[in-house]
C-alpha cells in the first residue's frame, strides 16, 4: 500500500478541484462569502458569567453524563509538523519535560479518577505526525492510558504548482487537507462506530496545542441540556485578534473563518471569536457532509504552491449548533510557534503544572 492509499487520497475529488482551478472557476475569490453577512446578537450565545442561575443545574447534568460514559475526547494532532522546525508539535516539551500530549492526557486522567471512569481518547494525526506521535506514546507507555487511546489519521492530498501541475519535490508534495477531514476520517477509521457501540454519545474536539480546552462539567452540561449537535466555544476578542467568528449568513448563525468575510464587513463588530474547541453529538457525525473546500496559497522553499482545504468549523453550517462564551484566560492558550511557547511557558506551568 502506498502513502496515498494508506491515508485515503480521493483522486476523483481533488482532480475535480484541480480542473476547476485550471479553468479559472476556483480561486481565492471563491473563498469569500457571496451572501448577506451580519454581526450576531450576543443574546444568541450562552454566557455563564452573565447567567449564573443555570450553573449548578448544568454542572450536575454534565457530571452525570460523564459518569455514565457518554463522553469521548478527540485530540487534533494533525497538520504538517512545520511550525516547530519539523518536530511534531504534540510531542514538543511545554514545561518540566512534559509534552503537549502528555499534559492533555494527564488532564483526562484527573477526570477519570474523579468519576472512576475511563474516557475513550481518539488522537487524530496526519501522515506527517503519525509515526513520531505513536513512538512518543509507546516510549512513555501511553502515559498510563494505553487502553483508552486509539489513533487515526486525517487524509492526504497533493500540492499543486501555481500553474496547476503537481508539485513533485520528495517529502513536500503532499499535505493534510485541513481539519475538515475530522468527521470523515473518524468514520473511515471505524472509531466512530466503536465509540457509538460502547455507549458513547458525545465527543469533545480540541487542538493539541490548546491546553485550556479541558473537560468542563458546566460546558458539557450545557451541550447535553440543549440537545445540541455541535457546541462551539467562543472567547472574548482582544484587539488585533485574527480568526473565525460566529456570524449570521443568510439568516443562519454559523462559524465564518476570517478569510471568508466580505471586505466591506467590519469584523470588529463581532466581539467574540471561535476557539476551535467543539463538542459534537457523535451519532450526527455518522453521515456524509458536503463541506466546502477553500483555495489556499502556501510557500514551500520560496515557491508558491496551491492547496485545497476544508474546515471542521463549517459543520456549524449543517449541524444544530449552540454557542457558549468561555473564559479566555482559562480555556484558550493556542501555541502556534516556538515564540508563542517561550512567551507563555511560565503561564502554562502556573495554570496546568
Amino acid at each position: 500500500m502506498n502513502i496515498l492509499q494508506k491515508y485515503n487520497y480521493d483522486e476523483k475529488l481533488f482532480e475535480g478541484l484541480r480542473q476547476k482551478f485550471l479553468t479559472g472557476i476556483f480561486s481565492d475569490k471563491n473563498n469569500i462569502i457571496n451572501s448577506k453577512v451580519q454581526a450576531p446578537d450576543e443574546t444568541k450565545f450562552f454566557n455563564p458569567k452573565k447567567d449564573g442561575s443555570l450553573k449548578q443545574k448544568l454542572v450536575t447534568i454534565g457530571a452525570e453524563a460523564i459518569k455514565n460514559g457518554k463522553l469521548g475526547l478527540v485530540i487534533v494532532n494533525g497538520g504538517m509538523a512545520t511550525r516547530f522546525g519539523g518536530v511534531v508539535k504534540g510531542i514538543v516539551e511545554v514545561y518540566d519535560k512534559k509534552s503537549f500530549l502528555q499534559i492533555k492526557l494527564e488532564q483526562v486522567k484527573k477526570i477519570n479518577q474523579k468519576y472512576n471512569i475511563s474516557i475513550p481518547i481518539y488522537i487524530m494525526n496526519s501522515y506527517a505526525t503519525e509515526v513520531a506521535t505513536v513512538q512518543h506514546l509507546e516510549k512513555n507507555d501511553y502515559f498510563g492510558l494505553k487502553d483508552n487511546i486509539k489513533c487515526f489519521s486525517q487524509f492526504i492530498a497533493k500540492r499543486l504548482n501555481a500553474d496547476g501541475t503537481y508539485y513533485l519535490p520528495e517529502n513536500e508534495s503532499y499535505y493534510g487537507p485541513g481539519h475538515g477531514d475530522f468527521s470523515f476520517a473518524f468514520q473511515k477509521s471505524g472509531l466512530l462506530d466503536h465509540f457509538l457501540k460502547i455507549g458513547g454519545e458525545h465527543v469533545w474536539y480540541s487542538n493539541v496545542d490548546n491546553l485550556g480546552a479541558t473537560i468542563d462539567e458546566l460546558i458539557f452540561g450545557y451541550h447535553v441540556d440543549k440537545q445540541s449537535e455541535m457546541t462551539v466555544e467562543l472567547a472574548e476578542k482582544y484587539p488585533g485578534d485574527k480568526g473565525g467568528a460566529p456570524a449570521i449568513v443568510n439568516g443562519h448563525l454559523e462559524i465564518v473563518e476570517q478569510f471568508k468575510f466580505p471586505s466591506d464587513f467590519n469584523q470588529d463588530s463581532i466581539s467574540v471569536f471561535n476557539t476551535a474547541t467543539y463538542i459534537f453529538k457523535a451519532s450526527n457525525l455518522n453521515k456524509y457532509f458536503e463541506l466546502p473546500f477553500y483555495f489556499v496559497e502556501k510557500k514551500i522553499a520560496d515557491k508558491k504552491v496551491i492547496q485545497f482545504e476544508h474546515l471542521a468549523g463549517d459543520l456549524s453550517t449543517i449541524l444544530k449548533s449552540e454557542y457558549i462564551i468561555v473564559d479566555r484566560e482559562q480555556r484558550f492558550f493556542p501555541i502556534k510557534t516556538p515564540k508563542d511557547l517561550e512567551k507563555d511557558r511560565d503561564k502554562l506551568r502556573n495554570i496546568f503544572g
